[in-house]
This record gives C-alpha cells, sequence and structure tokens, in this order.
C-alpha cells in the first residue's frame, strides 16, 4: 500500500509529492483537472443557460465516456490475449458502467430537446456521436476486442465458449465476459441513436464545439500508472463536473425566473436541471457497484488533499449558493400568492391545479422544485457509498482529517436537509424530508451494532486506519474557497 513516507515520493516530478504510481495531486481540481474542463466549456461558443449549451454539455459528458470504454476496451482485450478472463471479466463489467452513463446521456438529450419542444426542430445544423474523436476510438477499440475475444474464445476454445454462454451463470467469469461484450453492444446502439442527428444552432464540427481534444488531455493527464482504476475514479467524477456547471446555469435562471413569475420559463429550466443530475447520480452508483475497498486504497494516496472535498460548482455553487437561493426565493414567491400560511397556499395550489393552465403551471413549479430535490436527495444517498465502502467506521479520517468520514457525510445531507426554507415548504406540502425509517424492522436490523453491515464498515475502518496511519494523525483542512457566492 503506498505512502506518503514511501521513499518513491522523492522521485520523479521536482516539487511534487510522488508514490510508485505517480504524482499526489495537489488539490481536487488538479486530481480531476477541472483547469481544463473549464477551457472545454468556455471554448463551446453558445449561450450559457439555454437549449444548445446543454446539448454541448451531454456531448462532452459523453465524450469523457467514450474515451474510457475505449481504455476499457484496451485493457479487456490485453487480458483476452494473455488469458486472464478474471481480470478481463471486472473490466467488462465497469465498460457496462459507462454504457449505463450514456444511455443516461442519451436519455437526458432527448428530454432535453422534447422540453424545448418544436422550436429547436428549426436548428441548421445537428451533432452526432458518431463524429467525434472519442467515438473513433472507441470504435477502433472495441473492433480490436471483437478481434482478440474471437481469436481467444471462438476459434481457440469454441468448445469451452460454448459451455460458458449455453450453460453457465453469471458467477463464471468468462460468462461475464461474453455476456458483459453482448450488453455492451446492445446498450451502444441506444445511445448512438438517442445522440445523432442532434439538433443545434452552432454550425461547427462535433469535435470543435466539444473541444474534444482539451478533454481528451483531461481524461489523459492523472499520469498514474494504468493497472489501477485510477482512471475510471477520475472519470466519474469529471462528467459530473460537466453536467453540475450546466446545471448550475439553468438553475440561476430558473431562480430569476420564479423571481420574475415567468413561471414557464423556471419550470423548463428546473426540469432541464433535473435531467442533467440524472446521470450525475448514475456516475455515483458506477462507482459504488464496481470499485472495490482494495482497489480505491490502491490509489487513495495518491488523491492527497482531493479526497474528502468537492469543487467549486458542487460543494459550493450547488449545494449551497444555488441551492439556498431557490429554496429562499420560492418560499417568498408562494407567500405572494396569499393565504393565512405557507401550508394553506401550497396544499390549495396544488388542490386547484387542474381549476385552469395558470394553476398548473404554478403546480408544475412546485413540482419540479421538489423533483430537484429529489435528485439531490438521489446524489447524496448515493455520494455516501464512498466513504462507506472504502473508509468504514471507527473513526477513520479522510484524507483532509475529517474525523469520520460516513458521519460526517450524513451529517451534511441532515444540515442540508434542515435549511429554512426547504424544510418550511415540505412541511407545508406534508412531504418528508427524512432519509431513514429508524424505527423500521429493516432499519432497525441494517443499523444494529452487531449487524453485517455493521461489522462490515468496522472491518473497513480498521484495514483503512492500518493502511494509511499517516491520515489519522492529519488535522482537519475544511473545503474553502475565496470564489464570491453565485448570486442569481
Amino acid at each position: 500500500m503506498a505512502s506518503l513516507d514511501d521513499p518513491a515520493i522523492a522521485r520523479g516530478c521536482p516539487g511534487r509529492q510522488m508514490t510508485e504510481l505517480g504524482p499526489v495531486a495537489d488539490s481536487y481540481d488538479q486530481l480531476h483537472r477541472i483547469d481544463l474542463l473549464g477551457e472545454a466549456r468556455a471554448a463551446r461558443g453558445v449561450q450559457e443557460g439555454t437549449y444548445d449549451s446543454t446539448v454541448c454539455a451531454v456531448f462532452q459528458a459523453s465524450e469523457v465516456a467514450l474515451l474510457n470504454l475505449a481504455r476499457l476496451a484496451r485493457r479487456t482485450q490485453t487480458c483476452l490475449l494473455a488469458d486472464d478472463i478474471p481480470t478481463a471479466s471486472r473490466y467488462g463489467q465497469w465498460a457496462l458502467g459507462f454504457h449505463r452513463l450514456l444511455r443516461k446521456l442519451g436519455t437526458a438529450t432527448f428530454t432535453n430537446r422534447s422540453v424545448f419542444g418544436s422550436a429547436v426542430s428549426d436548428r441548421t445544423a445537428t451533432l452526432s456521436i458518431a463524429e467525434s474523436a472519442g467515438y473513433a476510438a472507441y470504435v477502433d477499440a472495441h473492433q480490436e476486442l471483437e478481434d482478440a475475444a474471437k481469436a481467444s474464445l471462438l476459434t481457440a476454445a469454441p468448445e469451452t465458449t460454448r459451455t460458458a454462454i449455453a450453460t453457465k451463470s453469471i458467477d463464471d467469469p468468462l460468462y461475464r465476459v461474453l455476456h458483459g461484450l453482448r450488453i455492451g453492444c446492445h446498450d451502444a446502439t441506444k445511445w448512438e441513436s438517442d445522440l445523432t442527428a442532434v439538433p443545434i444552432g452552432v454550425s461547427r464540427s462535433t469535435d470543435e464545439l466539444i473541444s474534444a481534444e482539451t478533454l481528451a488531455r483531461a481524461v489523459t493527464a492523472t499520469e498514474l500508472n494504468a493497472a489501477t482504476l485510477h482512471g475510471e475514479f477520475v472519470a466519474l467524477h469529471q462528467i459530473p463536473e460537466i453536467l453540475c456547471a450546466e446545471a448550475n446555469d439553468h438553475l440561476e435562471v430558473a431562480i430569476r425566473a420564479i423571481r420574475a413569475s415567468a413561471l414557464s420559463r423556471a419550470a423548463q429550466h428546473l426540469t432541464v436541471c433535473r435531467t442533467l443530475l440524472d446521470p450525475v447520480v448514475e456516475a455515483q452508483r458506477v462507482m459504488a457497484e464496481h470499485l472495490a475497498t482494495g482497489e480505491y486504497h490502491e490509489f487513495r494516496t495518491n488523491l492527497g488533499p482531493a479526497s474528502g472535498t468537492h469543487s467549486l460548482s458542487i460543494k459550493q455553487h450547488m449545494f449551497r449558493d444555488l441551492f439556498k437561493h431557490m429554496w429562499n426565493d420560492l418560499e417568498a414567491w408562494l407567500t405572494s400568492l396569499g393565504g393565512s400560511s405557507l401550508e394553506e397556499t401550497v396544499r390549495d395550489l396544488d388542490a386547484r391545479r387542474h381549476d385552469d393552465p395558470a394553476a398548473w403551471l404554478r403546480h408544475t413549479v412546485v413540482d419540479q422544485a421538489f423533483q430537484l430535490h429529489s435528485a439531490h436527495q438521489q446524489w447524496r444517498h448515493e455520494h455516501l457509498h464512498m466513504p462507506r465502502n472504502c473508509l468504514g467506521s471507527g473513526g477513520t479520517k479522510s484524507m483532509i482529517g475529517i474525523p469520520d468520514g460516513p458521519q460526517a457525510v450524513y451529517k451534511m445531507r441532515d444540515a442540508a436537509n434542515a435549511q429554512h426554507s426547504l424544510a418550511a415548504i415540505h412541511r407545508a406540502r406534508r412531504t418528508s424530508l427524512a432519509n431513514a425509517v429508524p424505527d423500521s424492522p429493516l432499519a432497525k436490523l441494517i443499523t444494529d451494532p452487531s449487524s453485517l453491515d455493521s461489522e462490515l464498515m468496522r472491518v473497513v475502518g480498521e484495514a483503512t486506519r492500518e493502511y494509511f496511519p499517516q491520515v489519522q494523525e492529519q488535522s482537519y483542512q475544511p473545503f474553502r474557497s475565496g470564489a464570491a457566492e453565485r448570486n442569481p
């Protein structure tokens, strides 16, 4: 297990800490190359918070996914040629995760187009994922993987392959390789269809519009030993960064629209914002399902202070600045509608939603705000898998010295739900903000100190503290930003 005390730290990049895997990240931004993602975003040449900007963001996120799929295909090919079926199976499962992400991105494209309606059909240009460099890289890598699979499995071992696919189950590594390949092939036909001939109002090539070269640099700039799953870990942060930056723009437009009582515009942009968060949640799920505790520990030292922090875009702007403004302004707008109480106003608004178009529109704005918060809740739930699975319990510190990683994330979730306006509107609508049912038989079973879940958390915590004793000595380094509040 790499340690900051490892003598290999001294070699390599001058002025940077090193392990045998490569450099230790100086910050979250450096680790995930937020600078390059921002450069690609700035070069799009479209107005922020619009239909066109959302198309660009989805295609940029798709490009990152495709570059990672190409890398996974090459690694799977190498394993097949070496007759390393178990490792090929592992990489194949990761590939399925990225296919799922692309499916979500394709759905987001359709929803975005549908929300803006026929107004986008007069766009003179279109984007197709098949025109991107990442797509070409993936097609080439997949062709080589297929050739290797045919040679090493269908030709060299036809009976073994036939027996696996015809009689084995998901617990068999060879079956998982073959099954994963066919699922990926089928999924690819869907996301490619959804990401083909998408109307856009800018007449530029796909690679120019998404800054394909810059994104390729962002994907390959992590500089770590390729034998780890560090690159996939980074990708599953880069894709949410791209999408959250776009969602923030739409949320800001929605907030200003609520203030101006431009309700149809508010509902439209809240819908787009929520839609963009669906693949963000999926990225967390892919990581939770596929990144093993030991695989995370393998490169944990190289994450440096990036482990335990989030970005300006997510930590501050989305979950603090705009979150606060949206719910404060929503409460102010609801209060302005009259009524003896907030609860009466909200319940009357919902009860009369079918009376006329204006009533339905008011209901829709509230509904989309609740849908958006549901997406926020989903993200927080999925994000909790990482500290639970990779840090464990018992006071295991994060790399920034948070005393107990899982408990800290639970507290952040609960603090967000305690925000005054958010809580007030949910009470008025008689909708619970609780993330658990502590008195249920299942909750009692799971949270009991002697439960399997609790024991596994304890084992993970013990192992993490044993592998990284120097982290336990670190003092707390809270997230700080000199950036101004994002104030719509």
